[in-house]
């Protein structure tokens, strides 16, 4: 049994003596070890690999939390619990990483460590920041089978990788070609659609003039752009087949300005005649809609672009420049030769490289592609017909939109950091590839005597990491595993892959598996600063979780973002919001102490006997029933909970249960006065139910309900909280007639507090109170007189009368709880001028202020033009103060009465 260091007189809560020494616990005990046993009912999660490119941020801390609390519900709950960790290998990420700290460090590029080196240089990263995030997630608490940790370039994973493409090669659904690809000309890559941004900005349209070849009138064509430096690449001008202007055109020919070169002039139905001038220049090899022209037409195709984004020979008189620098000379010469007709603000949409942030250059490039549409039905359908569900719900139509308009999937990358793409090409008698003599795909070195050599290029990071959820498991290899976990039971992730990964692992697992990935899928909002902004280096406003978890404790950082985590919405956060759950772990820590004072312990604070209640429910005193039921409907209103993925719901049902129900009321009415003992049965009683609550609160707060759980009662070596039965609703023995009528003393009780508080006597003041309640109000007058000492515990009210029909006292201060009156006399207790003249004041004070505020929501420039959540802030203080002001007036109204 792990020893505890903090015993039961701390008021104050200390992650820091407890967390470590639990974690290791867990792990020697090999709690988070999960067993292959397809017989089993078992439960599985795949966890989003983070990227070995830095540290965690703040966005894994709150997926991990939620990963994590799900795990541990199911591993009480019995099933065969596995939490796969692993790490993705983030090629261009982490490649561009590397390459950065090199260039710093050394002042030297990757050609020129070479290729084998510089790929060592990556590994040693990824070990450093890979072991860096390993020991993060131990310190967030994470319950994972570390023993079965993968990494997206591990042997096996490269292995089923290489099986993928081939068997999608052998099926017909990878091919190779040149096509007009996202080129990212700062990593000198091809980019797949969805590694693009498409960025709003500022721009021009440039009206060129062309002139025509042959005599006539007019003697030129003038073309509207926005990317004059494409002017080098154009292969013909196009008009619409049916503008009249044009039509005399067709088949003429135009010069290119700059280059003087020949080119058509076509008609295509594409064109619209009444963007710009209705003419459009067609540049194949550098425009999407241009390559289709081109096409369609047989055109000729003119890349003028170096990988790095310079132009190359096709430029001519530009050829080195870079694009952008070509553009201004280009611009400046077709000035000078008269050619530039006018120049247009206007605003374009630019492609942004998700990685690099350079403009995306559209490229004709000869890579590897998949064909998507044949993957993307089934994995429609499975969402359509519910085999897979998401939570929320909406985020169904984004996956539809996306996959019902899938395009085929660029996979290969020109880097060095990744998985090479398994396929062999025949060399010349220099050694080179030799694209003459074809290509073999071929996991392994094909089976052949001739020299052969792999591509250079390696595969797109999704490509390895749409299969996780069961390349982890062992595929291609039927593995125990596979049969145990596979299915997974669900994803938790954020919207911001929703087509970079999850869509593609749901098409992944029915092509490889003829079963989906999971079937349920829990999308979590991002987390934002205050403000509701990214969070990002340049603005310094991210959230480091470890430093969160260094000055709150894990158990405060995971129950602040699973409180938050409100089922698909984003999440405003500052640090200061960790003070929450920190209050929290503290009122955990204390409401231990309140009846943990009065059992025997030994040194470490571990009770030396189990203490036992032999009294029957109907034997209990009303609150021990009250609290009873209030844990019946609690379970079951967290089971409802997180049926629905609302983990938000379920660790506030929790939170108010333990705070407000066995905390507030509960422990307030069963301690003994001071200098008293508590008897045994109520610490037996009140122990059980703080036993239950640990276990309810254990997944989302580990390391402060396994230390106090092993405080309740003896325990035997091997025991934790963490393996113990989640509760049952079932056993918890209720009554809702009994719950009611402490309900219904509670809001009496609330009321005379309020009572006093409105009218300035203290809390701790002794009041004289009257209960009026009607004649068929028998049993609620009964439990009133019952227990009278639980308004004198919670409320100072040492003279209780309580009857039927009875009139208000002289200078009484009343409040009415459904069919009951209560009345507070206040003559003797407050001076009452000195109280009218107070009230009137204050209700003045409010008055002034609400016209304020409504001055201001009157005003409809105010209303129109500042942010939406000032106004609404604005229309709260108005609902506030006309509250206030309606309980101020009735409470003169009662003083001016006497």
């Amino acid at each position: 049994m792990a020893e505890s260091d903090t015993g039961p007189a701390s008021t104050v809560y200390d992650p820091s003596q407890i967390e470590d020494k639990w974690y290791r616990y867990w792990e020697e005990n090999d709690f988070f070890k999960a067993n292959d046993d397809p017989e089993a009912s078992s439960y599985s999660i795949t966890m989003p690999p983070p990227n070995v490119t830095g540290r965690l941020h703040i966005g894994h801390a709150l997926q991990d939390s939620i990963q994590d609390a799900l795990t541990r519900i199911h591993r009480m709950k019995g099933d065969e619990t596995l939490w796969m960790p692993g790490l993705d290998h983030a090629g261009i990420a982490t490649q561009n990483v590397v390459e950065r700290k090199i260039a710093e460090e050394d002042d030297l590029t990757r050609h020129d460590l070479g290729r084998e080196a510089f790929v060592e240089r990556v590994y040693a990263w990824k070990k450093e920041y890979g072991d860096i995030i390993l020991r993060q997630k131990r310190t967030l608490g994470d319950s994972c089978d570390w023993e079965r940790s993968y990494f997206t370039m591990d042997e096996d994973f490269s292995r089923a990788v290489q099986e993928v493409f081939v068997q999608l090669y052998e099926d017909g659904l990878i091919y190779r070609g040149d096509y007009l690809v996202n080129w990212d000309p700062a990593n000198e890559t091809a980019l797949s659609d969805e590694e693009v941004n498409n960025e709003e900005r500022a721009g021009h349209l440039w009206h060129v003039r062309y002139p025509l070849v042959t005599d006539g009138d007019p003697d030129y064509v003038t073309i509207a752009t926005t990317r004059p430096e494409t002017i080098l690449g154009d292969t013909a001008l196009a008009v619409h087949p049916d503008d009249e202007r044009y039509q005399h055109l067709v088949g003429q020919t135009a010069r290119v300005p700059v280059l003087d070169r020949e080119i058509p002039i076509i008609a295509d139905a594409y064109i619209d005649s009444e963007f710009g001038t209705g003419a459009l220049k067609v540049t194949p090899a550098h425009d999407e809609n241009d390559f289709e022209i081109g096409e369609r037409h047989d055109l000729d195709t003119v890349n003028v672009m170096n990988p790095d984004g310079t132009i190359n020979a096709n430029g001519g008189p530009y050829e080195g420049l870079d694009r952008f620098a070509a553009r201004d000379k280009i611009v400046a010469d077709l000035d000078a030769d008269g050619l530039l007709v006018d120049v247009e603000e206007h605003t374009i949409n630019v492609p942004v490289s998700d990685r690099s942030g350079a403009v995306i250059e559209p490229l004709i490039s000869r890579q590897w592609f998949v064909e998507m549409e044949p993957l993307a039905e089934p994995a429609i359908e499975a969402v359509r017909d519910g085999t897979i569900t998401f939570h929320p719900k909406r985020w169904e139509n984004e996956y539809f939109r996306w996959m019902e308009n899938i395009r085929d999937w660029c996979i290969s990358r020109q880097l060095w950091w990744g998985h090479q793409i398994p396929v062999w090409y025949y060399t010349d008698d220099e050694g080179n590839p030799d694209p003459e003599r074809g290509y073999v795909v071929s996991v392994d070195h094909p089976d052949t005597d001739e020299e052969m050599v792999q591509d250079e290029d390696v595969l797109d990071t999704w490509f390895s990491s749409w299969l996780a959820p069961f390349a982890s498991l062992g595929w291609p290899d039927d593995t125990d595993a596979l049969k145990t976990f596979y299915p997974t039971d669900v994803l938790v992730s954020g919207y911001d892959i929703l087509f970079f990964w999850i869509a593609r692992m749901v098409m992944a697992g029915y092509h490889f598996t003829g079963q989906p990935p999971f079937t349920e899928i829990f999308i979590t909002g991002m987390v934002k600063d205050e403000q509701g902004r990214w969070m990002s280096k340049s603005l310094g406003n991210g959230i480091d979780p470890i430093e969160m978890v260094d000055q709150y404790g894990a158990d405060a950082t995971r129950f602040t973002l699973t409180l938050l985590c409100a089922q698909g919405q984003d999440i405003k956060l500052a640090p200061s919001k960790f003070e929450m759950g920190r209050n929290f772990a503290n009122k955990i820590w204390n409401a231990y102490n309140v009846f943990g004072q009065f059992m025997e312990t030994d040194a470490q604070g571990h009770p030396t006997r189990t203490y036992t209640d032999p009294r029957d429910f109907e034997e209990l005193e009303m609150v021990e029933q009250w609290m009873l039921h209030r844990m019946h409907t609690a379970i079951n209103d967290i089971e409802d909970a997180l049926s629905r993925y609302r983990l938000n719901e379920a660790v506030s049902i929790v939170y108010d249960v333990f705070w407000r129900d066995y905390c507030d009321w509960y422990l307030e009415l069963i301690k003994p006065p001071y200098g008293e003992s508590m008897d045994e049965q109520v610490i037996a009683r009140a122990a059980s139910i703080f036993e239950t609550l640990l276990q309810l609160l254990h997944p989302f707060m580990p390391f402060v309900t396994e230390e106090l759980w092993w405080k309740v009662r003896p325990r035997e070596e091997g025991e934790a909280c963490i393996v113990s039965d989640w509760p049952q609703a079932a056993d918890v023995p209720h009554d809702a007639a009994t719950h009611d009528t402490f309900a219904h003393l509670q809001e009496l009780i609330s009321g005379i507090r309020s009572i006093k508080s409105d009218y300035g006597v203290g809390a701790g003041t002794e009041v004289r109170t009257v209960i009026s309640l009607p004649e068929t109000a028998t049993e609620r007058a009964a439990a009133m007189r019952a227990y009278p000492d639980y308004f004198e515990q919670l409320a100072r009210v040492t003279d209780l009368m309580v009857g039927h029909d009875l009139e208000k006292p002289t200078a009484s201060a009343s409040v009415v709880v459904e069919d009951s009156e209560v009345f507070v006399p206040l003559k003797g207790m407050i001076d009452l001028d000195k109280e009218r003249e107070r009230l009137k004041s204050t209700i003045a004070e409010k008055e002034g202020f609400l016209k304020s505020v409504e001055g201001k929501l009157q005003n409809e420039q105010f209303v129109t033009k500042a942010p939406d959540d000032v106004v609404e802030r604005e229309r709260q203080k108005k609902r506030d103060a006309t509250a206030e002001l309606e309980r101020l007036r009735a409470n003169l109204a009662d003083l001016e009465q006497v």
